[in-house]
């Protein structure tokens, strides 16, 4: 497994892993291939240097989107933002998730940051306990959002 910076040309792909990852997830996933690729687009305007692939055997097997310019209003500041974090489920559990998510952060250090936020889905369990074990606490709630935060070292 090999991370490397993702580029507009890897979208097409993206889109498959994304649509993959989220199965069984949809309430709190875009379903539609265009939806998903506007969303990467999106992603990619935000801040194209903070999203990550994992490649196994030159495949796309997951991958991180970081936002260095996240205004969180409830943390009243500029936080990394982590935007979205898919592995494909035969890849989980092997490292890759908590490398991706690892790489994001040095991309947040890099840049002087001291807060980590994301929103996970409120019955996405795994998700949830993904994220504590990596350090996140649980902050507080929106409809079917739960927000989790983690200080950077």
């Amino acid at each position: 497994m090999r991370l490397r910076p993702a580029k507009r040309e890897d979208i097409k792909e993206m889109v498959k892993v994304y649509l993959e990852s989220y199965r069984g997830l949809e309430e709190y996933a875009y379903n539609h291939p265009d939806d998903v690729q506007a969303y990467l687009d999106w992603l990619f305007r935000r801040d194209a240097e903070g999203i990550w692939l994992a490649q196994d055997c030159g495949q796309v097997v997951g991958f991180v989107a970081g936002d260095r310019r996240w205004f969180s209003k409830r943390e009243g500041k500029v936080v990394g933002a982590l935007h979205e974090l898919v592995v494909l489920p035969a890849h989980r559990r092997k490292g890759i998730g908590r490398s991706l998510v690892e790489r994001a952060f040095e991309h947040f250090r890099d840049r002087a940051l001291d807060t980590v936020e994301l929103w996970v889905g409120d019955e996405n369990r795994p998700a949830m306990s993904f994220y504590k074990r990596l350090g996140f606490q649980e902050r507080d709630r929106f409809n079917y959002w739960l927000r989790m935060t983690r200080p950077l070292k």
